[in-house]
Parts: C-alpha cells; sequence; structure tokens
C-alpha cells in the first residue's frame, strides 16, 4: 500500500531505487532469493524511503544558504571523477548537488558532534583485523590528457599533447603544464594512488612499468593521448599501522556516523505522522481533481 509521510506520498520510483540499492550490499546478496527475501527488502527499502523523505523534509526547513565556494567546489570534482569528459548542464548539476549539500548539513547539525576515534582505538582494530590490509601494488601517479573525440580531433590532440611535452623537457613544473595544456585542470593532475586494473590497460601498462619522479612519453588510451608521471608506489602486502592509521580512523568514524543517523531516523520517525493509504487515496493526491 502507498505510504504517506507528513502528508506527501512516497513516489513508487524512491522505494524502487532503495530496493536496487540494497539489492547490492553483501548482507542482502548472500540471503538465498525466495519469497521471504522479496518481502524483506520491500519493506527495508520502505522504512530507507521514510527516512530518505523525512531527512528532506527536515531539510527544506533550512532557507540558510550554501556555501557558494563550496558548492562550485563540488561541482569541480564531479567533473574530474568523471575525467572531466561529461558535459553538464551546470544549472540542474548545482540544484543537484545544492540539495545534497543540505541534506548533509541537517544530518551533521542532528547527529551533534562526534567524538574522533582514539589511537589506542585505532590500533585495536588494526591488530585484530591487520590481514584485511593486505594489498596489491599501488600506484600515485598524475597525468596529463588530450582528449580525442568528436569535438576534438586526434590532430588537435596530438598537436596540444606535443606543445605539453617540448614545455616538460623545457624544465617546466608537470603542475604547470597540467594547467596550460591538460584537458582535466586542476590539482596539477594528481590521479591519486590506483591498483592495476583501476585504470584502463594502456594506461596501467605504462604507469606500472615506471620508478617514483619518471615521467613518461606520449603513449595512447581510449581516452586519447597522455603524458603520466609516478608520483610513488607501493609493493603488495600488509601495510603498516602508519600507513593505514587514517583509513581506520575514517571507518571507525563511519561507524560511529551510521549509529548516530540510525538514532537520526528513529527520531524523526517518532514524532512524524506515518500511515499507508488506499491506492484510491493516493492516485488522488498524485492527480488532484479541478473543480468544473
Amino acid at each position: 500500500m502507498p505510504i504517506l509521510v507528513n502528508g506527501e506520498l512516497i513516489p513508487k520510483e524512491l522505494i524502487r531505487e532503495e530496493e536496487r540499492r540494497l539489492a547490492q550490499l553483501s548482507e542482502w546478496q548472500g540471503l538465498a532469493e525466495g519469497l521471504d527475501k522479496g518481502v524483506r527488502m520491500r519493506e527495508a527499502a520502505e522504512q530507507c524511503a521514510i527516512d530518505r523523505v523525512l531527512l528532506r523534509q527536515q531539510a527544506d526547513q533550512d532557507t540558510r544558504p550554501i556555501d557558494p565556494a563550496l558548492l562550485a567546489s563540488q561541482v569541480q570534482h564531479l567533473r574530474t571523477a568523471n575525467g572531466c569528459r561529461v558535459v553538464f548542464d551546470d544549472g540542474p548539476l548545482q540544484r543537484q548537488i545544492e540539495g545534497q549539500l543540505r541534506l548533509q548539513r541537517t544530518m551533521h547539525e542532528l547527529m551533534g558532534p562526534l567524538p574522533e576515534p582514539t589511537d589506542d582505538e585505532i590500533a585495536r582494530f588494526y591488530k585484530a583485523q591487520r590481514r584485511s590490509f593486505q594489498r596489491e601494488e599501488t600506484i600515485h601517479a598524475a597525468h596529463i590528457v588530450k582528449h580525442v573525440d568528436e569535438t576534438h580531433p586526434e590532430e588537435e590532440a596530438r598537436a596540444g599533447i606535443e606543445a605539453a611535452l617540448a614545455e616538460l623537457q623545457r624544465g617546466e613544473t608537470f603542475e604547470a603544464v597540467v594547467e596550460r595544456h591538460s584537458d582535466c585542470k586542476g590539482n596539477g593532475g594528481d590521479l591519486g594512488s590506483f591498483q592495476r586494473g583501476e585504470m584502463v590497460d594502456e594506461f596501467d601498462n605504462v604507469v606500472f612499468a615506471m620508478k617514483p619522479g619518471e615521467c613518461s612519453p606520449i603513449f595512447r588510451s581510449p581516452f586519447g593521448f597522455h603524458i603520466a608521471e609516478v608520483r610513488s608506489r607501493a609493493p603488495a602486502g600488509i601495510p603498516e599501522l602508519r600507513e593505514v592509521k587514517d583509513i581506520i580512523g575514517r571507518f571507525l568514524m563511519s561507524m560511529l556516523e551510521q549509529d548516530a543517523a540510525r538514532r537520526v531516523a528513529e527520531a524523526l520517525r517518532a514524532r512524524a505522522n506515518i500511515r499507508r493509504i488506499s491506492t484510491r487515496e493516493a492516485e488522488e493526491l498524485a492527480h488532484p481533481r479541478v473543480a468544473g
């Protein structure tokens, strides 16, 4: 039956979206397929959808503006994460991100301050879970890229990457050449750390054969032309505590945040008007009659 939350009808698509999200979680994938699993997943998806609507309703009551600089940085971050290849209409994108930032701000304020994990807590977690940190070889690299696509002909991209290489050979810094020539500017072209298989094969084959501090010649990938610089590399094995301390700290903090978020959801539900209605009532709410 349709669900009404503080007078607002929960869209069916929101519940289906939550069902798809839950289906990707390991705790649900491990359950045997059957009617019972389907019923339980539907109920869980409905609860998640209710919580999302309640939080958004709470956020809608906060009319304070979002910091324009923070909004702009989030838009740029999304562009960078997509390899600067996706062309966005900034209006809808900014509105979407602004809504997400409002939700985050509301949730953080409702959760209140949370204690940071202590060094002892982090050390105990590392000792208990040390073998779970086994890692493959990782590379930290940056790149200059000239895309080849429907709007960037190969000849134009080739000329651009050769101009970038010429400047590097004259002694210009990698970061400066990125800002002048790369199609993915910002952050000095830094790609962060990654394992083999996270990038396309053409990229992996070059950078995993390089030493830290080396700069590659021009090479081609499905995205276009690149010049890569390897910043560092870490061998396969179990890292030391100092190498994963920040990761463990963030994980433990996320556990605290999840517990706090559950408490927030319970509090919002406790004072909300949540009820199931008939399909006919839902259709009338979705398509109200116009008096004639």
